[in-house]
């Protein structure tokens, strides 16, 4: 091989290399419940989820005597609609990397329900079957679009494109 090729060749490997480098999503500075940060290539797909709430715990009720639960069942309730929208969407919840959560002080505690929120969460993030996390903000509100609601939730998904 002269020694024009081989120089060739090496860049070729070193660009194709580098290339694949940048073709992956970053999980870093994994947390218990969290990544401190998630880098996203440009070219990966993206897909935003509007927020969501929980759904009613006695849905056949009129609409102002409709109850949602405690913060732990709400929350649960709205990873389930989330995941719903996701799936309905092509995609997975390993997808998410980001999640801006609002909650409302639980009337029965007088504060937000942290440790409840968290306990539903884990049931979707960084489990043994969907052990990958979003990078995540949590803050509390004084009220959400409707009564009755203590949590809101908006995700941001990513994945690399399917190889063509």
């Amino acid at each position: 091989m002269t020694k024009l090729i081989k120089i060739a060749i090496a860049a070729f490997v070193a660009m194709t290399i580098a290339a694949n480098a940048q073709s992956v999503i970053k999980r870093n500075d994994e947390g218990r419940m969290f990544y401190s940060t998630i880098e996203v290539p440009a070219h990966a797909d993206q897909l935003f989820v509007s927020g969501k709430g929980p759904g009613a715990v006695n849905p056949d009720a009129p609409r102002a005597e409709r109850t949602y639960g405690n913060t732990e069942t709400q929350a649960r309730s709205t990873f389930n609609s989330i995941k719903a929208a996701v799936e309905k969407a092509g995609w997975s919840m390993s997808d998410v990397v980001m999640a801006r959560v609002y909650l409302v002080a639980d009337p029965a505690m007088g504060s937000m329900d942290f440790g409840g929120f968290n306990k539903a969460f884990l049931e979707f993030f960084g489990t043994e079957d969907q052990p990958n996390k979003p990078v995540r903000a949590v803050v509390e509100v004084a009220g959400l679009a409707v009564g009755g609601w203590l949590i809101e939730v908006d995700v941001r998904l990513a994945r690399m494109p399917a190889a063509n």
